[in-house]
Order: C-alpha cells, then sequence, then structure tokens
C-alpha cells in the first residue's frame, strides 16, 4: 500500500543524540493502519520515547521521513501537526477545572476550515459543545467543575486523553499514560482506553515497557531493541511466534532448549506434567524441583534439567505434591522453533 492510504509512515528514521555514540534510533521503518492501536514495546532505553519525539516533531530525524496521511511532516512545526498526545505524568494544569483543561488546546487552537476551505474562528458556544461531546464519551460530565487533585488517577487519565482527543487528531500518541497507577486501577483504566479507542477510531501510537498491557491493548505491536524493529506483527504472532530470542525472552517467560538439535523455544505454560511411563512420542523433559511459588490458579516452579533450569507454570490443584527436590517429567505441548 501506499503512504497515502496510511495514518502514519516512517520511512528509514535514524536519530542521533549529539552526545551519544551510537544512534536512538537506527533505520527505523513501520506501516500504521487508520483507526488501529499499534504500540511500541521494548526495554527502557530502547528509543521508544525517541520515536514518539520524532512523530510529534519535538525531534527532527537525522535521516528518513514521517508521513501522516500522505503529508511528509520533517518540515511541520509540533503545532501544526494534526496530532493529540498523553504523556506518562498527564501534564494536567492544577489551577485550571477539568471542563478549562480540555478547553486550552481548543483556544490555542481555535479555528477550522469549513467545507469552502475558509478558516472559521470557533464561537464560545462551539467550543462548549466539543467539550460536552467528548466527556459524554468519556464519562466526565459529572467532573467538570472539580481540579486535577480532585480526581482519582484514572479520571486524571480520562481527562489528558479528552484534552487530546477533542481536538480531532489524525494520531494520537500515548507515552506510558498509566504508568503511575496501581495494578488494580491500571487493568481497569487498561480497559477502558480499549474500549474508548475503539468507539473513535483514532489512530494510536501507545509506548509502554509493559508486555501484558503491549498484548491486552494492541491491535499490532512493534518490538524495539537498541533503536531497533526487532519483530512487528500480532499480539499472538509475537507472542507464539516470536522473530528472535529476544522478542521470545522480552514478550513474556520464555525456555530455551534444544531438541534433535535445534533450537526451540517453549512458553512456561506449554510444559504439563506427564507420568514416567507414559509411552508418548512427543517430546518430554525430566527434571527435579527446586523452588516453587503458588501463584492462584497455576504455581511456577524453577526445574533443574540436563539443560538447565527451566521454568514450567503448572496448574496448582494438579501439582500441590511437587515438592522441594521431587522428580518430574513434563511433555512439551507446544514448541516454537527459533
Amino acid at each position: 500500500m501506499s503512504n497515502i492510504e496510511k495514518a502514519l509512515c516512517i520511512e528509514n528514521l535514524t536519530y542521533s543524540y549529539k552526545n551519544k555514540e551510537k544512534p536512538a534510533v537506527l533505520n527505523f521503518s513501520l506501516q500504521v493502519e487508520k483507526g488501529s492501536f499499534t504500540t511500541l514495546l521494548g526495554p527502557s532505553g530502547c528509543g521508544k520515547t525517541t520515536l514518539l519525539r520524532c512523530i510529534s516533531g519535538f525531534l527532527n530525524p537525522t535521516e528518513g521521513s514521517i508521513y501522516i496521511n500522505g503529508v511528509n511532516q520533517n518540515d511541520v512545526e509540533p503545532n501544526k501537526r494534526k496530532i493529540g498526545m498523553v504523556f506518562q505524568d498527564y501534564a494536567l494544569f492544577p489551577h485550571l477545572s477539568v471542563e478549562a483543561n480540555i478547553m486550552y488546546g481548543l483556544k490555542v487552537n481555535n479555528t477550522y476550515v469549513d467545507s469552502n476551505g475558509k478558516i472559521i474562528k470557533y464561537s464560545k458556544r462551539q467550543l462548549q459543545e466539543k467539550v460536552h461531546d467528548v466527556t459524554e464519551i468519556l464519562d466526565l460530565q459529572d467532573y467538570l467543575s472539580r481540579y486535577p487533585h480532585e480526581l482519582s488517577g484514572g479520571q486524571q487519565q480520562r481527562v489528558a486523553l479528552a484534552r487530546a482527543i477533542v481536538l480531532n487528531p489524525e494520531v494520537l500518541l500515548m507515552d506510558e499514560p498509566l504508568s503511575s497507577l496501581d495494578t488494580k486501577l491500571r487493568e481497569k483504566v487498561r480497559d477502558e482506553l480499549k474500549e474508548i479507542q475503539h468507539k473513535l477510531g483514532i489512530t494510536t501510537i501507545y509506548v509502554t515497557h509493559d508486555q501484558e498491557e503491549a498484548l491486552s491493548l494492541s491491535d499490532t505491536i512493534a518490538i524495539i531493541n537498541n533503536g531497533t524493529l526487532q519483530q512487528i506483527g500480532s499480539p499472538r504472532d509475537v507472542y507464539y511466534k516470536p522473530a528472535n530470542a529476544f522478542v521470545a525472552d522480552f514478550v513474556g517467560r520464555a525456555n530455551f532448549l534444544q531438541l534433535q538439535g535445534q533450537s526451540y523455544m517453549v512458553r512456561p505454560e506449554w510444559l504439563t506434567e506427564v507420568t514416567i511411563d507414559n509411552d508418548s512420542k512427543t517430546d518430554k523433559i525430566q527434571g527435579t524441583v527446586i523452588s516453587s511459588a503458588f501463584l492462584g490458579d497455576k504455581t511456577r516452579f524453577r526445574i533443574q534439567t540436563e539443560e538447565g533450569i527451566i521454568i514450567a507454570d503448572l496448574p496448582t490443584l494438579q501439582s500441590n505434591h511437587l515438592d522441594e527436590g521431587r522428580s518430574v517429567s513434563l511433555q512439551i505441548s507446544h514448541k516454537w522453533k527459533l
């Protein structure tokens, strides 16, 4: 497909900081479908936020090009790009009410182009209507007169999102927006965010180092390490069919095994306990339990084998007998060749 058919297209982008020997991003290319949710996933310092800053215009690429809906953005100022941003700390104005926070961007960018190509200034009523519409979608209508310190973390996140989408951005950028929330609230807001994004159909680029977040939210995941793209695919593809050992190890837990002279990746949950006299021809591993960790519905075992220590996640009710020092035989139900 051409650049015009993509909401966002990054071509051979490289960015180097002046005080660094190696580029933060190297020869990076990515095409993003309109209305999709794409996550940039990787460890801290891998180049995710640098990419986001290049897309938003706060950094100018050393090499390469960025297109939004077919338009080259390299010489476009940040405030002229049709992009919304939600930051890690939300960056809400503490002295402004929820309504004023949401309306702030509209007052700064208070014009639009009508069907005849004429630039029109929003009326006060139009501004209020736009704020009303977005607060209805995000269920914030009862909080308009409150201030940020009077809101929960999840509510603050929705205000930050409202402030971004009220401007009708062509692309929404989100830089680890849930990292400051506790686990329970993060899961709740994550579910809400996915529903809102699907409802609005806004092309979203989401940055995180949290694998579970990426797997649960995304249509597409781009995995980055040392500034380079390691793999791009659906959550299922990157989990079940990792392109290399880095992806396998970073996206979830992985055991690396040599079977019949080939290297394979086996997830801990792809192992099941079998009796030693089981004559099945499927791959088996013999070992001794070193330790166990109770995780509710499953128990995570560290098992010493001839190839080294492996991890197995077994159903708790079926594995209570596996005490430390106990011999165990494991069957591999699934594997992926690397």
